[in-house]
């Protein structure tokens, strides 16, 4: 059952992903005015509605792509310790890159 709630968790994170960086591209490239230019890109950085856009970005992109990564490579039919040192090997590699990369848009928000 387990396999089954990760399998869905994949689906939603993914069809998140497409709506939030659908939003992005339309209002950051699509929109009117200069989406590159720096007084642009500074007016969305201070904003908390485009900071959490960014976090769940961030977040559902990383857990849909370590998760397909896991299930790429749980075709191999791992012996059952391979296994456990890969799932810890993905959640904290993917907390670690999480919290890294989150530093860029707090930062940029709380700037």
């Amino acid at each position: 059952m387990r396999e089954v709630h990760l399998k869905v968790l994949q689906y939603l994170t993914g069809a998140g992903l497409f709506f939030l960086v659908g939003l992005h591209f339309l209002v950051s490239h699509l929109g009117s005015g200069h989406p590159e230019s720096w007084a642009e890109v500074s007016r969305r950085a201070a904003s908390s509605g485009w900071l959490a856009v960014y976090v769940l970005i961030l977040l559902f992109g990383l857990y849909h792509g370590l998760h397909g990564l896991r299930a790429v490579l749980m075709e191999f039919s791992l012996p059952r310790g391979a296994i456990r040192i890969l799932n810890w090997t993905l959640v904290l590699g993917g907390a670690a890159v999480f919290g890294y990369a989150l530093y860029i848009p707090v930062n940029a928000f709380l700037a």
